[in-house]
């Protein structure tokens, strides 16, 4: 497809000086590279192909959707400030202006995605229920609204509120979908049943769903990509089970080659991640650090995907720390992760990892370490417990193993 637009499509619009429809042609040329994880050269033809051409025809409505999709790679790449004021002050005005109550609906909850990545699930939970959810049913559009209820469980799920995220998937999500005979939707539905089935521990429910309900559905349509992530969520499932051995053999023999063949770089980058943890798991801290190294780190640098980078250098500091080397370990939690963290505004992989640097710290044993550990896991408590995190109860059971009362929130 790529080739077409490239090749075939876009040569004829130039041939006729048709800028709209060379604009519109070299934004699909955008999106397919943005699925292969081509993030830079398809926010370089947002910028300076595609956005120009509407700011000089003065479509304000193409202008504001070719800004979103600017947003949506600029959280991918998880330069979340960025893509949060873009949505706020540049995209949300021009459909408030142009009275468009659908687009508005879109784009708070896609702003609500940032803010929930962010770690502000109370502010994204009332943008879902008073500014989304309320113009969906107005409009009477129940396949949008099923699609709002499911980010309202998913902000849930982030809170630890199973019972009731899994309630909203079945009784109010999944019957939509059956209704409209959307199988795919359907799907996809009961994978994120799956999901709050595996986080209760409910792994024999969720790994039966996995294998009889989705999978199937995915192989009657020839969704190899859904198939890939299907395979690579029960791999997660036999993981928690302990079953190492298949949940590597899956990665590397049914997942992994898929995205190779589809040359989607980031899913193939995330996948070598979860080898890399099975590898760690079963003790091949060697192997797990090259993979990391090697092929994770250097696939995200060339993706530009700052986040992600921070994200495998705390599994490299992981396995530093199985390993032993302790020193590293914090150093790059100090260094490498951290400050990422911090400059992104992502409040809970900061919770994380500045509990984990507490941990390390803890466990060198040096006593001139106790006050930087004490203040990392006092942070990390109370920004947990004061956002409802379910990472709270986490850290509270290092205080009580270690002997020390709770802070107040």
């Amino acid at each position: 497809m790529l080739r077409i637009r490239r090749e075939e499509e876009l040569p004829i619009y130039e041939q006729f000086e048709d800028i709209r429809s060379r604009a519109v042609t070299l934004g699909q040329i955008a999106d397919i590279l943005e699925m292969r994880g081509e993030l830079d050269e398809a926010l370089r033809i947002r910028r300076e192909e595609e956005l120009p051409v509407y700011e000089r025809l003065g479509d304000l409505r193409s202008r504001a959707v070719t800004i979103g999709k600017i947003a949506d790679v600029l959280a991918a790449r998880g330069e979340l400030d960025e893509a949060l004021h873009i949505r706020r002050e540049e995209q949300l005005p021009v459909f408030d202006r142009l009275g468009d109550v659908r687009e508005r609906a879109v784009t708070v909850g896609k702003i609500a995605d940032i803010l929930a990545e962010r770690g502000e699930l109370d502010e994204a939970l009332r943008i879902r229920q008073e500014e989304q959810l309320p113009v969906y049913e107005r409009l009477g559009d129940v396949r949008s609204r099923a699609v709002a209820i499911g980010k309202i469980a998913d902000v849930l799920v982030a809170r630890g509120e199973l019972d009731e995220a899994l309630r909203i998937r079945r009784e109010e999500q999944l019957p939509v979908f059956e209704r409209l005979g959307d199988l795919r939707a359907r799907a996809v539905t009961l994978g994120q049943i799956a999901d709050v089935l595996a986080a209760r521990g409910e792994l024999e429910e969720a790994l039966r769903i996995r294998r009889e309900e989705e999978l199937p559905v995915y192989e009657r349509l020839g969704d190899v990509g859904a198939r890939a992530v299907t395979m690579g969520k029960i791999a997660d499932v036999l993981v928690s089970r302990g079953e190492l051995d298949e949940a590597l053999r899956i990665r590397r023999e049914e997942e992994l080659p898929v995205y190779e063949r589809l040359r989607n770089v980031r899913p193939r980058a995330m996948t070598l991640g979860k080898i890399a943890d099975v590898l760690a798991a079963r003790g091949d801290f060697d192997e797990a650090l090259r993979t990391l190294r090697d092929d994770v780190l250097t696939m995200f640098e060339r993706l530009g995907d700052v986040r992600s980078q921070a994200v495998t250098w705390g599994k490299i500091a992981d396995v530093l720390a199985a390993r032993g080397e302790l020193n590293e370990a914090v150093r790059i939690r100090r260094e490498e992760e951290l400050p990422v963290f911090e400059r992104l505004g992502e409040m809970r992989e900061l919770i994380v990892a500045r509990a984990k640097l507490a941990l390390l710290l803890l466990t060198r044993q040096r006593e001139e370490d106790i006050p930087e550990a004490a203040e990392h896991l006092m942070w990390a408590y109370l920004a947990a417990a004061e956002r409802g995190y379910k990472e709270a109860g986490q850290i509270a059971g290092i205080f009580q193993q270690m002997g020390i009362p709770l802070p107040e929130v």
